[in-house]
């Protein structure tokens, strides 16, 4: 007795069928990947355009609070058997081009009672897409252009005044400095963010005369 087997493969239809969903399962695993890899570069080049960012508009509030020190400031203080006390020479902040330039100077260490102090002159502005800060007379790169892209560099100067009672018609001005950052990944438009500080200048200013 002759005993037979019915044994059934695959055909080509469904060889075909199988094939394309396997393909199409593959293509939207490909996908998801390439998403979650660009988004998690999206996000560090984010990271980084914020801790650059921050570490600039720092550094910037950090040297702009240096603005008006005076070495030699006793000589400012009016005492009866000396001549009229002489005003601080590094007083004045100037913010011009609507905030996109500070400058300010400051006594430097080197300075000797015969020869009186020794200015220095610092500041920035915002030029072509960079910050520049200006050094020894020169403007000089401070951020990475092939890295940032500043849009925006405002520094705000308000003073706060405080008349002082006395013979003399003085106010003392306390002063705040604000600055205001906007940048993004050079590469990675997305890669965005926005900053703003807010400080107290170290030295205040005082004006009015005596008679």
């Amino acid at each position: 007795m002759t005993r037979t087997t019915n044994q059934r493969g695959f055909t080509l239809v469904e060889l075909m069928i199988g094939l394309t969903i396997g393909l199409l399962l593959l293509a939207g695993a490909f996908s998801m990947a390439g998403v979650q890899l660009g988004e998690h570069h999206r996000l560090m080049l984010e990271l980084q355009v914020q801790q650059e960012l921050r570490a600039t508009a720092e550094f910037i509030l950090r040297d702009v609070r240096r603005a008006a020190f005076w070495d030699r400031a006793q000589d400012g203080v009016w005492q009866d058997e000396t001549d009229a006390p002489i005003r601080n020479p590094f007083t004045e902040v100037a913010v011009e081009d609507a905030g996109r330039r500070v400058s300010y100077s400051f006594a430097r260490d080197g300075g000797s009672p015969s020869t009186g102090s020794v200015r220095e002159t610092s500041g920035f502005r915002l030029s072509e897409g960079r910050i520049d800060q200006l050094i020894a007379g020169r403007y000089q790169p401070l951020t990475d252009p092939d890295l940032l892209r500043v849009s925006r560099l405002e520094a705000r100067l308000d003073a706060q005044a405080h008349p002082l009672d006395g013979a003399c018609p003085s106010t003392l001005s306390r002063r705040l400095v604000t600055v205001i950052v906007d940048a993004e990944a050079t590469h990675d438009a997305r890669a965005g963010h926005h900053l703003e500080l807010l400080s107290q200048l170290h030295n205040d200013a005082l004006s009015g005369d005596c008679p």
